[in-house]
This record gives structure tokens, sequence and C-alpha cells, in this order.
């Protein structure tokens, strides 16, 4: 498979990681690089899955997580919230929600 080394001279965002898919603003249109499987200090390296006819040194790159592998939310069987409104003054709760779902664990 193709790779492909994208040299940067910047800090690269703490979140990036290796399986991360890279992508880049392609004149206008979003376009894939491809999943990332090395980073250093100063290179991305990027096995090429998509187009990259239009990349350019000045392109803008950015990336995205895979989103059945880095999600967020409550982890356990309970969960309790105690909420208080130490005003003197009336006030009004717009909106309270939760995450629930039945786990087979």
């Amino acid at each position: 498979m193709s790779q492909i080394t994208l040299n940067i001279d910047f800090n690269n965002n703490t979140s990036l990681q290796v399986g991360d898919v890279v992508y880049y603003d392609g004149t206008g249109t979003i376009k894939k690089i491809g999943p990332v499987t090395s980073i250093t200090p100063t290179t991305i390296v990027c096995d090429i899955t998509g187009d990259t006819s239009t990349l350019a040194n000045d392109s803008f790159i950015f990336f995205g997580k895979d989103n059945e592998i880095n999600t967020s939310s409550i982890i356990g069987y309970f969960a309790e919230v105690q909420m208080k409104n130490e005003s003197t003054h009336e006030a009004e709760l717009f909106a309270v929600s939760s995450e629930v779902f039945i786990s087979s664990n």
C-alpha cells in the first residue's frame, strides 16, 4: 500500500493517534488521505486510501476519529446528580437529560 509523509512545522494536535483518518480541503471539497500509521514531532505518515491528486503544500489538513472506538459516556450501573440553586431569586432549569442503555455485560 502506498504511503505519504506529511511534514509539519507546528505542534501536533495531542488528540491525533495512529488509526485516525486524515483529510484535507481539496479546493473546496473535503478529500480523504487515509489512516495514520505513525506520528513523530515533525511528520505524520498515512496510508493512501483516498484521492491526493489536489493535495498541496498549503492544504488545510485535519483528522477524524473512528466513532465506534472513540466514544465517551457514563460507564457503570449507577449515576447520581445533585443540583442546588443557592440564589435567593427564582430560577428555571431548561433541561436535564441522560444517556441510558441496556448492557449485556
